[in-house]
């Protein structure tokens, strides 16, 4: 499992310099390897960004971000929060987040989790940061699915 966490940890500082965002994070369902979504499996942030990794008090699932990716079943992105689906209020008053890019981790038939990008600033993302998200999301479900197949011995 630690091994999991230093590839994912991985994943998301890479993330963060490649999109130039202050906060990026990895959330993740499998109770076979001890992830919920309610609490980041991994986080990178910028200098002077409050850390949201340990933060457990929202029903991520419950969000309308959340529930967008669930019926969309792609990237979400929003280059300030004028539009629905809005962020919780918590995200963007306590850890004053402004735009966001969400990317699917998908297994078959269910959101396993989700890659988010963060910005402290309204920006218009660029694809190619759109592409890394999506880069970033396939990563963490390759690395999932190892770490599963060495927990099950295969």
């Amino acid at each position: 499992m630690n091994h999991l966490k230093q590839e994912l940890e991985a994943i998301c500082e890479d993330l963060l310099a490649r999109t130039s965002a202050q906060r990026t994070t990895v959330r993740v369902d499998s109770e076979e390897l001890g992830l919920g979504v309610d609490l980041a499996a991994a986080e990178a942030l910028a200098a002077g960004t409050s850390s949201i990794a340990n933060d457990c008090s929202i029903d991520q699932r419950s969000l309308d971000t959340i529930r967008w990716l669930e019926t969309n079943r792609r990237v979400l992105v929003q280059n300030d929060f004028s539009q629905p689906p809005l962020p919780p209020v918590e995200l963007v008053e306590i850890y004053g987040t402004k735009a966001q890019v969400l990317s699917p981790i998908l297994a078959p038939g269910a959101l396993w989790g989700w890659v988010s990008v963060h910005s402290a600033k309204a920006r218009p993302w660029s694809d190619e940061d759109v592409a890394h998200a999506e880069r970033a999301a396939a990563n963490v479900g390759s690395c999932v699915n190892e770490a599963l197949h060495r927990l099950r011995g295969r």
